[in-house]
């Protein structure tokens, strides 16, 4: 497991599936600033595969890796968020498709600006033109694996060489991984799954503090690892920092779980240097890696520098994640706020 663990925290897939989650929480924080409301987390893959017009809820469920069962309770929670609707198939009589409703596509448009907008922070964090060579071969992996979702060509268009195109590569990644595992004989994964146990560090992981990168309830987190302690992948023990408290750890099945997902990382790397070439894919490698650890994502799990006086970088890292925690508006209300105090202690 010491020879897997770098690898496994350390690879293309894990920094894109990162980033997007980091770039998903911004733009849920910002659509309800903007006014949407009944989102969850799971909405944002779930919208950015349905069409105007509609698509079927198996080939939904089949493109999330659910059950039509899951599929059709998320639709459900979208339904009656007013975000989602049905329409009878006229291709077959017995099924109806899902398609979004005015609010739906509205919520769809602004998140379609929230994305674009959220790029300045990230093009801050590697430099302008690194992240022109990440968000070009992002479009060209995007093209490549054949992903456009959305049938409406002007938010395609918008979205073609941006950061936007990452969610839905960042779910194939999570659908194919999750395929790539259990074909190695790991039963009963999910893609819920993903929010967990990448999270568990060299000492394990904390459900509190996994909440807190995932920027979802302690609830939700803790129903996972339920089903993985279940499953055989974790086990708890008790806290050596806390008495009361209790730690995450890798059973000897979830450690060859994540050894067959290594695996299943340098399969799915083959495939991207075939579509994109070695030298595009090695940019894409690098910015993406660069940009994982400017956003600082997992560093309270997986690093303990020592302290040291803070620098600029540190004062960039800090400002992103305050974004990331406040939202856009209180952000800049507390930066309006903090020059006013500056202006009053000033000579």
């Amino acid at each position: 497991m010491r020879r897997v663990a770098p690898r496994y925290r350390d690879n293309l897939a894990r920094h894109l599936i990162g980033i997007s989650r980091d770039l998903q929480g911004r733009v849920r924080e910002s659509l309800v600033e903007r006014g949407h409301r009944g989102l969850r987390p799971s909405y944002g893959p779930l919208l950015s595969l349905v069409r105007d017009e509609g698509r079927a809820l198996s080939a939904l469920a089949a493109e999330l890796a659910v059950s039509v069962q899951a599929a059709s309770q998320l639709v459900k929670g979208a339904e009656a968020a007013g975000y989602l609707t049905r329409r009878p198939n006229p291709a077959d009589r017995r099924s109806k498709l899902v398609a979004p409703t005015r609010r739906g596509r509205a919520l769809i448009e602004d998140g379609v600006e929230i994305i674009l907008a959220s790029e300045a922070d990230y093009a801050a964090q590697v430099g302008a033109p690194a992240y022109r060579r990440f968000t070009r071969a992002l479009a060209a992996l995007y093209r490549g694996l054949a992903l456009p979702v959305h049938s409406d060509p002007v938010l395609i268009a918008r979205a073609s060489h941006s950061v936007g195109v990452l969610p839905p590569i960042a779910l194939y990644l999570e659908r194919e991984l999750m395929r790539a595992t259990s074909a190695r004989g790991h039963g009963g994964l999910k893609m819920a799954f993903g929010q967990v146990l990448p999270l568990i560090g060299p000492e394990g992981g904390h459900i509190h503090e996994i909440a807190r990168v995932q920027r979802v309830s302690r609830q939700a987190i803790s129903a996972i690892s339920q089903e993985l302690e279940g499953l055989g992948y974790l086990e708890r023990r008790p806290d050596p920092r806390d008495r009361r408290g209790v730690v995450l750890v890798l059973t000897r099945a979830g450690a060859a779980l994540i050894r067959d997902s290594v695996a299943a990382v340098d399969d799915l790397e083959k495939r991207f240097r075939a579509v994109l070439g070695a030298r595009r894919l090695e940019a894409l490698t690098q910015v993406a890696r660069d940009l994982y650890r400017a956003l600082r994502l997992e560093a309270e799990i997986f690093e303990s520098a020592p302290a040291r006086r803070p620098g600029r970088h540190d004062v960039s890292r800090l400002a992103s994640r305050l974004r990331r925690s406040l939202g856009r508006g209180d952000t800049e209300r507390l930066a309006a706020l903090l020059g006013r105090r500056a202006e009053g202690a000033a000579p």
